[in-house]
């Protein structure tokens, strides 16, 4: 911008119409074109950083995704193999999945909880590989013996986990570790009580809870829908509403249609 005068406000109105430079009259030329030539060399250098920057953040994208890619491969590896000893164990997983995933949203989690537990809560029961198979396939209920080593797939799984930065498979630890601990305490393996067990632990319990009510088991059939809400509403021999966290109990009664869809969904 050239301007008659050097008048501070002059320069004022000139900075907020976008003007970069001044020269004031009387001017020379070569004073001129080399104003120029400078102005044009910075907007050329902030164009070209610019586009730098831009391809920086798009090798950000894409290396994250790819990370992510890696995680999710080594997740459904873990899995396929849980499936492989246990042939129920697929359409239980994948329900698991949308169980825990819908649940989180009900509770009011950010977006970022939810897609963890998505894919953490089916490594739920991957401690399981290290179950022997006369145990872990038993047709009928297990003895005293049977039962405690039954009971370590979930330290087994945590330790199958644990150690890794992956947000999925700490999280999948997480829950390996704590899904068969109950609000009140009389759970394992640690027999934690309240908001000692994990959020995401406490989400995936009452959906792993449903969906085993839901199935066959060698120690009872599988229920309908109607029979597994009054269970985890009410009660029976083996289960009590005080196993659950109070507000993701309410939350999963209130909204208990859309865990009878998935389940009929996503039926083995």
């Amino acid at each position: 911008m050239i301007v008659i005068t050097a008048q501070p406000n002059h320069k004022l109105h000139a900075l907020q119409a976008g003007a970069k430079d001044f020269i004031s009259k009387p001017f020379e030329l070569a004073e001129v074109l080399a104003r120029v030539r400078s102005m044009l060399e910075v907007r050329l250098l902030h164009k070209e950083l610019h586009h730098h920057n831009e391809m920086l953040e798009q090798r950000v994208l894409e290396r994250t995704a790819d990370l992510q890619q890696s995680n999710l491969e080594t997740i459904f590896t873990m899995t396929r193999a849980a499936e492989h000893k246990d042939e129920d164990t697929g359409a239980h997983v994948q329900r698991i999945s949308y169980y825990s995933r819908e649940l989180a949203r009900m509770m009011g989690l950010d977006e970022g909880f939810v897609d963890k537990i998505f894919f953490a809560s089916p490594m739920h029961d991957v401690g399981k590989i290290g179950i022997p198979d006369h145990i872990l396939l038993k047709p009928g209920e297990f003895d005293a013996g049977e039962w405690e080593i039954m009971k370590s797939h979930a330290a087994m799984g945590a330790e199958i986990l644990g150690n890794s930065r992956s947000p999925y498979l700490q999280m999948g630890a997480e829950i390996a570790l704590n899904h068969h601990e109950r609000w009140d305490g009389g759970g394992y393996p640690g027999g934690k009580k309240g908001e000692a067990i994990p959020l995401a632990a406490r989400i995936m319990n009452i959906c792993d809870v449903y969906d085993a009510l839901r199935s066959k088991r060698p120690y009872k059939p599988a229920f309908d829908h109607a029979k597994a809400m009054d269970i985890i509403t009410n009660g029976d021999a083996r289960t009590t509403p005080g196993h659950f966290d109070p507000a993701i109990h309410a939350a999963f009664i209130q909204n208990h249609m859309v865990f009878r869809d998935i389940f009929d969904s996503y039926a083995a």
